[in-house]
């Protein structure tokens, strides 16, 4: 898989994962339907820009993937009732951003050889 299908696979995981805690999570604090749909504002609004290909949407969902690591494992940490939804978008979040990095590496490489 090419880095940017890696990517719109980690962004539909993340929604995937957020649908599930909404519909499945069973801890006494869980985000409710608004705060959801906050959640999945970012990983939704990427999806486009990447299944096109866009290197700016890219860098975007990279930023989101980020602050999605960080509120899913803050969650799983404080949450051990929904812990396995937290982890699932952690995982989800950590696989986006290292494609986004490799795929960065790859075309800056690219535009130097491009220099020279």
């Amino acid at each position: 898989m090419r880095p940017l299908q890696v990517m719109l696979v980690a962004q539909l995981a993340i929604i995937a994962g957020y649908l599930g805690l909404a519909a499945f999570g069973t801890a006494e604090i869980r985000p409710d339907p608004v705060t959801t749909v906050l959640m999945l504002l970012p990983a939704i609004s990427v999806i486009p820009g990447l299944w096109r290909g866009h290197y700016k949407t890219m860098v975007w969902a990279a930023l989101f993937d980020l602050f999605y690591l960080l509120v899913s494992a803050t969650d799983a940490w404080t949450v051990p009732g929904d812990r396995g939804w937290h982890v699932l978008i952690a995982l989800a979040a950590t696989m986006g951003f290292l494609a986004a990095w490799r795929h960065s590496n790859k075309r800056r490489r690219l535009l130097k050889s491009r220099r020279h």
